[in-house]
């Protein structure tokens, strides 16, 4: 008999009526993340708190940069192009809506806001500073996790960062997920940590035709299983 593979629903572009499904999964996948536990430390308003800041984070995101997701939105990628301009006209949102948006991420996160803001800006300043796709965000359902969506996802860019010879960057708050992101050839170029903050790694992506000759192979994978 011949082994089951992993059915993966077909990626597409975000579209704006994506959002509210696609920010609820990103808020289930992101529950027990310890950036956003260290974001909303009340473990009784999480989950609903968690559903309003990802809705945000798409629309955001949407604006300004793009993303990916499967058709049945079980995973999806949200990237910004850092350094460049986009390869495709950016979203122009109305101006109503970026106030609300402001106003709803202060509501959320409060008093926490400086400091998150603080955090946020010390991971920046360890980005490289050339052009390059930033992965803003990437989540899976829970449910569907280990079955090929994560990857099917991030293809369509981390393909076109190939083609062009573009870098991708990252952050990622687990040691599980560098491990995810090493085995689609990220490295590790920095560890941001500061006492009562989360620990953050800062991971590059060399685009492979630039990272290895048309006679060399692919460059190794990196550790198990994530």
């Amino acid at each position: 008999m011949a082994a089951s593979v992993p059915c993966v629903s077909p990626v597409r572009p975000l579209r704006p009526d994506d959002v509210p499904a696609v920010g609820g999964m990103l808020a289930r996948a992101f529950a027990e993340d310890p950036t956003t536990a260290w974001l909303f430390p009340a473990a009784r308003r999480r989950a609903r708190r968690l559903e309003r800041f990802y809705v945000m984070e798409v629309l955001t995101l949407l604006d300004a940069g793009e993303g990916w997701v499967t058709d049945d939105r079980h995973a999806a990628a949200l990237w910004l192009p850092v350094g460049r301009p986009p390869e495709r006209p950016p979203g122009r949102p109305h101006l109503g809506r970026q106030l609300w948006l402001n106003l709803e991420l202060a509501r959320l996160l409060g008093r926490r806001l400086p400091r998150a803001a603080a955090s946020m800006l010390r991971v920046q300043h360890r980005h490289p500073r050339e052009p390059h796709w930033y992965l803003a965000c990437l989540g899976t359902a829970p449910e569907w996790q280990g079955q090929g969506l994560g990857s099917a996802v991030l293809a369509p860019v981390l393909e076109r960062c190939d083609r062009t010879g573009t870098a991708a960057v990252l952050d990622t708050a687990t040691a599980a997920d560098v491990r995810f992101y090493q085995r689609r050839g990220f490295v590790v170029i920095a560890e941001v940590s500061r006492p009562g903050d989360p620990r953050l790694w800062v991971m590059r992506r060399a685009p492979r035709a630039a990272a290895a000759g048309p006679t060399d192979p692919l460059p190794a994978v990196g550790l198990g299983a994530g």
